[in-house]
């Protein structure tokens, strides 16, 4: 039996997506305004991945009832006889949209349907059938259809090198261990920070050998043999070490950071999870962005940010970082995404203060021992809930 789906294309097309992704039809018919066509081409290309076809009804009116009655009448009169089963999707378009599709089409598909994201369900609103109780939102959205449904297009991904997946799952307990030190460490973490910054240009590890300013003694030098036992660098007493190669220059730079909230969320079973997730945005010509971490659970999104430097000395400095990364991660995660900001060196409260006023959650050091746990609440807080 051919089914369709009748969206309404709007700004939220996650509303439209996961509904369909989870019904998997035949089609999908895409009710488009004049300003909603680049939506409409997001929108096609991602479910043309999925193996569903698509019938575009461009130039719909977003005003005026009448006209859009009319518009409603001409989609279904072209749509006749193409599919056994048509579902109205009223979770996007304008609200005058929704109401004019409605009842003009209310008799005529056999079911309609809104996508609560909020409390994740799936209501289902009679037509030609008696009242269904809401379904749950089955977890269908991976971390490119969700980027791509908010315009950002992945270029590339950690999980597409094996080559680096095999080095973060080697490396799975020393960031465990750096990740319970965190709180003890944290100064020197950021002084290593620094010295493998230095020693890099770009991918390349130019500089290998560096110098602190004094030779590291106390828990320094207990970190510092420790990293050297492990075989991440060389150090043998005294002010100098030696960075081995590019890969673990990295690791020592704060990569141990991101890969340490990586395996995190894989061991607890976010549905997707990746590393270093880079892609550009529509229509601003090949700019790319990085996102250090990137997980998306239930059909939710989390960008998290990770750092092991030294926080800005000054208010504004930190408050224009916050603004950048909730500008970013506001544009990815949609309505109903999250925000983290994990860092190794302690936040004050000002920075708190700065983070809260943009929505992003901070986790500083003495948090990280015990990361599982901010996870766990994450997952579980984003699962749906029984109707």
């Amino acid at each position: 039996m051919a089914s369709m789906h009748i969206l309404l294309v709007s700004n939220q097309l996650l509303g439209n997506i996961i509904p369909t992704l989870m019904d998997r039809p035949d089609r999908a018919a895409l009710v488009v305004t004049e300003s909603m066509r680049p939506q409409a081409a997001r929108l096609t290309e991602i479910l043309e991945q999925q193996g569903i076809g698509v019938q575009r009804f461009d130039d719909a009116p977003e005003v005026d009832m009448p006209r859009l009655e009319e518009f409603a009448l001409d989609v279904l009169s072209r749509l006749a006889g193409q599919a056994d089963e048509l579902v109205l999707n009223l979770t996007g378009g304008t609200k005058l949209m929704a109401i004019g599709f409605l009842d003009v089409l209310r008799s005529d598909v056999d079911r309609c349907v809104y996508t609560d994201t909020a409390h994740g369900r799936l209501e289902i609103l009679p037509a030609r059938e008696p009242r269904q109780a809401p379904r749950p939102l089955g977890s269908v959205l991976d971390i490119p259809t969700y980027l791509l449904a908010q315009g950002f297009r992945v270029r590339q991904t950690g999980s597409a090198n094996d080559e680096y997946m095999d080095g973060v799952a080697d490396r799975k307990q020393l960031c465990k261990r750096l990740g319970r030190q965190a709180p003890e460490w944290g100064d020197f973490l950021g002084a290593l920070n620094n010295l493998a910054s230095r020693a890099m240009d770009g991918d390349e590890l130019v500089w290998p050998e560096q110098r602190f300013e004094s030779a590291p003694h106390g828990r320094w030098a207990k970190a510092l043999d420790w990293l050297s036992s492990e075989g991440l660098l060389d150090w043998e007493g005294g002010p100098d070490i030696a960075f081995l190669d590019p890969e673990r220059t990295r690791f020592l730079n704060g990569g141990w950071l991101e890969e340490y909230v990586y395996h995190w969320f894989v061991d607890e079973g976010a549905d997707h999870v990746d590393l270093s997730v880079t892609g550009t945005w529509e229509g601003t010509h090949g700019a790319r962005n990085e996102l250090d971490v990137v997980a998306v659970h239930a059909n939710r999104l989390l960008v998290v940010e990770c750092k092991t430097t030294r926080h800005g000395r000054d208010v504004s400095a930190d408050d224009q970082q916050f603004y950048k990364l909730d500008s970013l991660s506001q544009d990815v995660r949609g309505l109903f995404g999250h925000t983290w900001f994990v860092t190794a060196r302690h936040p004050s409260e000002e920075m708190h203060k700065r983070a809260r006023q943009h929505g992003i959650e901070v986790i500083g050091p003495g948090r990280l021992p015990t990361f599982r746990s901010e996870v766990r609440g994450w997952l579980e807080a984003v699962r749906p809930k029984p109707a």
